[in-house]
């Protein structure tokens, strides 16, 4: 009896210990760290080091023609990176010279008013950098186109009175000359002119201006559009702008006409008179 008590104590006390040991949570042994072998060197832990940044450096560039390869001074030059800007300008030798440029791709322009106008790109590293930029001229502007003279700016003229008769005395057309054309008056808006003809004059049409012919003196035709009118000391003819005229002598004097031209500013000299 005695002994059936010590084995039931035995059995109930190992089987407490199994279930306390099951429900214990597992922990794992302490890591333990081998010591070096004796003489052997210490093993130390690697030393984590900071990234060294790239030293700044001086970026020189030299300007020249492209054609003759003569430096250019006062170039603009400006160089940008990520939205930052630096300027600087081409000395009379044409060097432009950038100080503690960091590393980087750069956009560099190049401005003259004699030359056009470039972008580059260039990409600078952790040396000095020397470039050579060559720049084309640019092309010369046009000739600028004379101010039209209006009748509005236009000076008004001289004003004048003289006689005809006494004009041809020393202006009459020779013997020689097929056709004489003296202008007489000049004003802002219309020109007057005394012509004499020996020969046929061509025909001819002024697209913005009218014309009044009056006869002097001689006799002839005026071939007026499709049509010929006859003309004799006294008459008067009236051509519109854009029609088509010519004048024709008849007999053996020449054929003396005033004309006044009228629309556009006048120009040209007057005739000397007596």
């Amino acid at each position: 009896m005695r002994t059936f008590f010590v084995l039931s104590c035995l059995l109930s006390t190992s089987l407490g210990a199994q279930i306390a040991a099951a429900q214990a949570p597992a922990s794992q042994p302490p890591a333990t760290q081998t010591p070096p072998a004796p003489g052997a060197p210490a093993v130390r832990p690697p030393v984590k080091r900071r990234p060294v940044a790239a030293a700044a450096v001086t970026v020189t560039i030299a300007v020249t023609d492209a054609k003759g390869g003569a430096p250019i001074g006062g170039v603009k030059v400006t160089a940008s990176i990520e939205g930052t800007e630096k300027d600087a300008q081409t000395t009379a030798g044409g060097i432009a010279r950038f100080l503690s440029v960091k590393p980087g791709e750069y956009r560099v322009r190049f401005e003259h008013e004699n030359y056009i106008t470039l972008e580059r790109d260039i990409v600078v590293k952790g040396v000095a950098l020397d470039l050579t930029v060559p720049l084309s001229a640019a092309p010369a502007p046009p000739p600028k186109a004379p101010e039209p003279v209006s009748a509005n700016n236009a000076p008004p003229g001289d004003a004048r009175a003289l006689s005809i008769v006494d004009f041809l005395e020393s202006n009459h057309l020779s013997g020689r000359d097929p056709s004489r054309t003296d202008q007489l008056g000049c004003t802002a808006s219309a020109k007057t002119t005394l012509i004499q003809v020996r020969d046929s004059l061509e025909e001819k049409s002024l697209s913005d201006a009218d014309e009044v012919l009056y006869v002097v003196a001689g006799e002839g035709t005026l071939r007026l559009g499709n049509k010929d009118v006859s003309l004799e000391a006294g008459g008067l003819a009236i051509v519109p702008r854009g029609t088509a005229h010519g004048l024709t002598r008849k007999g053996k004097n020449p054929l003396m006409v005033l004309s006044v031209v009228s629309g556009p500013p006048c120009t040209g000299g007057l005739a000397n008179s007596k």
